[in-house]
């Protein structure tokens, strides 16, 4: 009897034993579940087994080109010659090989002719050359006439005959001849003198004017 019990409790002690063994090597995997199922895989991105993630797409490089923009174009420009004489902005110009045009103040119309003294009233600078505008004849660059005031009436000079009965003037004349001679009725003014008056060696006073050919004369306002 004490022999059968001897085994019996052995038999039962291995048996337990293989039961603790069974339940312990089930713990130390991890990947089943209490009731011996496969433990569900969670894939986390970027580990190892998990689905490649999307890329974007590579440009092929086949893209609309971008258009080259065109320049502006930019004004042509010279050295501002307003205030000085149009012979030296038009030298200027031509030095520079710039197209250049002159025209007469207050008209918008372009000058025929000019005097190399007279001063640039205005420069403009554009895309397709320069342009340069002097005063009209008799005007300043304001338009302004530049008749000499007229004085007050004053008593005649003294008048002498000379040989064959002919007057001379004595009185003072405010303007003369590149001679430095008092100008007569008739006779041609310079050009700095045009639109202008003085006393002539007479004692009229004269006027820079045109006559009826375009010229300019000087002029007491008497016809003939």
């Amino acid at each position: 009897m004490r022999i059968r019990m001897r085994g019996s409790v052995g038999a039962a002690a291995l048996v337990g034993a293989f039961a603790l063994t069974l339940a312990g090597c089930g713990d130390a995997g991890g990947d089943t579940e209490a009731d011996g199922r496969p433990a569900a895989v969670t894939a986390t991105p970027g580990s190892a087994g998990s689905a490649p993630e999307a890329s974007p797409e590579a440009s092929d490089g086949t893209g609309s080109p971008t258009a080259t923009p065109t320049p502006a174009p930019t004004p042509v420009t010279l050295p501002d010659f307003t205030g000085r004489s149009i012979g030296t902005a038009v030298r200027a110009a031509e030095k520079a090989d710039v197209d250049h045009t002159v025209r007469l103040q207050g008209t918008g119309r372009a000058a025929s002719t000019w005097a190399a003294t007279e001063k640039v009233c205005e420069q403009t600078d554009g895309f397709d050359g320069v342009t340069f505008t002097v005063p009209r004849d008799g005007r300043d660059c304001a338009g302004r006439l530049l008749h000499t005031p007229k004085p007050t009436p004053t008593p005649k000079p003294a008048r002498t005959e000379g040989p064959g009965g002919t007057g001379t003037g004595t009185g003072v004349c405010e303007l003369t001849s590149p001679a430095g001679n008092c100008y007569a009725d008739g006779q041609f003014c310079a050009a700095a003198h045009r639109g202008l008056s003085t006393h002539g060696r007479g004692g009229e006073y004269l006027t820079c004017a045109q006559d009826s050919a375009g010229r300019w004369r000087w002029s007491d306002g008497v016809p003939g």
